[in-house]
Parts: structure tokens; C-alpha cells; sequence
């Protein structure tokens, strides 16, 4: 499981988790095919850590606008979580 957390932009990155919000979570396959959509980086590890900011999660909103998935993924809703509070999003893979 992929957790993301909501992290305001000005936040360090060494925020522990237990200290942010929990915003959801996203499996292995659905974090694949977020990444053939171009949603999520290539560079981007399931199985590591990683942050977008306020500006990419907004970005993201909009691409998968145009994604015939988008209501199916549990990733749509963690962005527009993030989207709703002006914030980043910070990702924990294990």
C-alpha cells in the first residue's frame, strides 16, 4: 500500500507521518496504471518515498479530468482531498 498524507507546502519533509493527516491509499496495480496515464512520475518508487506539492496535486486534478478511469481509482480521491485543503500531498510506500 502507497499512503498518502496531506503536507502543506511549507512543511519539511521531515514531518513524520504520525504528525500529518492521513488522506488515503492507493495498491500496487492502481498505482501502475496512475503511472501509464502519466498521472504519477515514472521516477516516482511505490515502494519509497515522495511529495508533490499544492501546484502538482492541482495539476494532477486536471489531468485526470481526462482520464476515463477517474472514478474508479482511489487516487482521485486523495487529490481532490489535497485539492480541497490547498495542500501538497506526501507519499509512503511499504
Amino acid at each position: 500500500m502507497l499512503d498518502f498524507y496531506l503536507i502543506h507546502d511549507e512543511q519539511s519533509d521531515a514531518t513524520a507521518a504520525d504528525d500529518l493527516q492521513h488522506a488515503g491509499g492507493i495498491e500496487a496495480e492502481e498505482f501502475e496504471i496512475a503511472q501509464q496515464a502519466g498521472i504519477v512520475e515514472t521516477t516516482a518508487d511505490f515502494y519509497s518515498e515522495f511529495r508533490w506539492s499544492s501546484a502538482q496535486v492541482r495539476a494532477k486534478v486536471l489531468l485526470l479530468t481526462n482520464c476515463p478511469f477517474r472514478d474508479s481509482i482511489s487516487l482521485s480521491h486523495v487529490l481532490n482531498q489535497a485539492q480541497a485543503a490547498g495542500v501538497g500531498l506526501r507519499a509512503f510506500g511499504d
